[in-house]
């Protein structure tokens, strides 16, 4: 049997990528110009920011995975209050209504989130 792991297949590659140019020549029609910087830094940072959250826990032991999941714990709650505080000074600076729909749409998706595995994770335990 081959090792899957150390395989690249060239083919999804070639796919994913002109999928992603497709998407990118289509946001540079209808994205207005304020918006595409923005776009275009969002993506860079998270780019930049995956591949540095992109870890191997070297031991598969119990206690680098709580670490893992307490770590994750954190910055989940550092993210509402951010959302939170974006949110107010959006309203605040007065943005176009439709980033400030997206940003609280963004919030509540995660609260949501955030209620469900809640509910499931109780109900479960």
């Amino acid at each position: 049997m081959k090792n899957r792991k150390n395989v690249v297949n060239y083919k999804e590659i070639g796919i994913f990528a002109l999928i992603l140019l497709v998407i990118v020549f289509v946001l540079l029609k209808v994205v207005p110009t304020s918006f595409r910087y923005g776009i275009l830094t969002a993506v860079s940072i998270s780019m930049i920011i995956m591949s540095m959250t992109k870890k191997k826990i070297v031991d598969h032991d119990e206690r680098n995975y709580l670490i893992d999941l307490k770590a994750k714990a954190v910055a989940f709650n550092i993210i509402e209050v951010v959302f939170g505080l974006l949110l107010l000074s959006f309203s605040i600076i007065h943005i176009p209504f439709i980033a400030l729909v997206l940003t609280l749409v963004a919030y509540l998706i995660l609260k949501m989130c955030n209620l469900l595995m809640f509910s499931y994770y109780h109900k479960n335990n």
